[in-house]
């Protein structure tokens, strides 16, 4: 399948409901290998940057994008995103988009595409004053000092009502390096579970993730082929420190609830050496865990439960990595920040607390409760703790463990790790030891 007819379908799939990353596994096999790779970038490219090349769009086209034909306006956004961010040249991201399209639409929408980008490509260079994934001014995007909402929701291509609240909480230029972080393409990161350096074998190259031991990016080869030569998991310094800021001593039988994939689930058994259990409503994404489990040796159980009705009477650490908006990696969810809404917050809160409150009687006097999120939303993070030791007397927040980077560190001792001073992916963790 061609590259660009690829993206397309995924972008189709998205628009229809599914996950970008389920779309793109089902339709990247039947493109060509060596060009699985521009298919992924332009499809996700357009996802993460919509407003942004919504913007460019509608400053040369004749009606705004909301009010055109869905698939002519992904089309658009493919050849925009290729203009625009990829800098491919002109004659390859006019013509190479015009002729998929031409197939797909008919020479009449094709047309309509050809002389909207061919537009584009006109003013692109005289008009635009930014280059890919900055955050400046010039060209139909509103002035950063003059309206930095306006700027941070077309150009930074994140929508209002998440804009607004990271500005209520932060400064404009720690939001404004927050939203340039999400909207660079993640890294691969692979994390060793021992203190060994990595061997990795011909043609993969690792380096060095600096300030996080263990942690090393893929700078080359597959993560598989990596993976299979490596005691190592593929996991972001913010979810490894999820890990180490359980502790250095666990209390047995060891949870993950809420686990699936489940390389935390990994990175438990081999960080402290115990058996733990993966819990997962979902037997789908829970089954993913057993053949890194295998690999690796490591004793790991799973079954499907529902984190609000467990199957556990006595256990002494329990992580609840429990489901949330997931501000904290948008990064790494194309799609994800154009499902969001403040609604769908408020019905995660609740889902939160009733998991968290079965969570904690599940755990024995003198065990430990560690709950994480990968958001960046007080209701999910130290207002949902606040309110739950509000409820549970019989808890108290437990200090940060031995070797906490101070820097993430809240002054409660929380773990918050900010993706524009870390470099990595958001994460929040609590320690709650159960008192009585």
């Amino acid at each position: 399948m061609n590259p660009r007819a690829a993206a397309h379908r995924i972008l189709g799939e998205v628009r229809r409901g599914a996950l970008s990353d389920r779309a793109a596994s089902r339709i990247l096999p039947a493109v060509d290998p060596a060009d699985r790779g521009l298919a992924l970038d332009i499809a996700f490219g357009c996802l993460r940057l919509r407003a942004r090349l919504d913007t460019w769009i509608r400053a040369c086209a004749d009606r705004p994008p909301s009010r055109m034909d869905r698939a002519v306006r992904d089309w658009l956004r493919i050849g925009a995103y290729q203009l625009t961010e990829l800098r491919t040249p002109d004659h390859a991201a006019v013509g190479e988009t015009v002729g998929a399209a031409r197939s797909a639409l008919g020479r009449g929408r094709a047309g309509y595409v050809n002389a909207v980008l061919r537009a584009l490509a006109r003013i692109r260079d005289t008009d635009s004053g930014a280059g890919p994934n900055a955050l400046a001014g010039g060209g139909p995007f509103p002035d950063p000092d003059v309206d930095p909402v306006g700027h941070l929701c077309s150009w930074g291509s994140h929508p209002e009502w998440l804009v607004r609240r990271w500005l209520a909480r932060w400064a404009l230029a720690d939001v404004r390096r927050l939203v340039e972080h999400q909207n660079r393409p993640p890294v691969v990161v692979v994390r060793m579970l021992t203190d060994e350096d990595p061997a990795p074998p011909d043609g993969v190259e690792l380096e060095p993730v600096p300030g996080w031991p263990r942690s090393f990016r893929l700078e080359k080869g597959l993560p598989a082929t990596a993976l299979s030569h490596l005691r190592a998991v593929i996991q972001d310094p913010a979810a490894s420190a999820v890990v180490d800021y359980a502790g250095g001593r666990l209390e047995e039988p060891v949870l993950d609830v809420c686990a699936a994939p489940g390389t935390k689930t990994l990175g438990l058994a081999a960080e402290y050496g115990l058996p733990v259990v993966a819990l997962d409503i979902s037997h789908r994404r829970l089954a993913r865990l057993g053949a890194p489990a295998r690999r690796l040796e490591l004793p790991v159980s799973a079954a499907v439960a529902d984190a609000r009705r467990l199957p556990v009477a006595a256990a002494g650490t329990v992580l609840a990595d429990v489901p949330c908006t997931g501000t904290g990696v948008l990064r790494r969810r194309a799609d994800a920040r154009w499902r969001l809404e403040q609604r769908g917050l408020d019905d995660l809160v609740v889902l939160q607390r009733e998991i968290v409150d079965a969570c904690a009687a599940a755990v024995r006097r003198g065990g430990l409760l560690v709950y994480s999120t990968c958001s960046l939303e007080r209701e999910e993070n130290e207002e949902q703790v606040d309110a739950f030791l509000d409820r549970r007397s019989d808890y108290r927040r437990e200090p940060p463990p031995a070797g906490a980077r101070s820097d993430c560190v809240t002054s409660r001792g929380d773990l918050f790790m900010r993706p524009w001073l870390t470099g990595t992916d958001g994460a929040y963790a609590a320690r709650l030891r159960r008192i009585a």
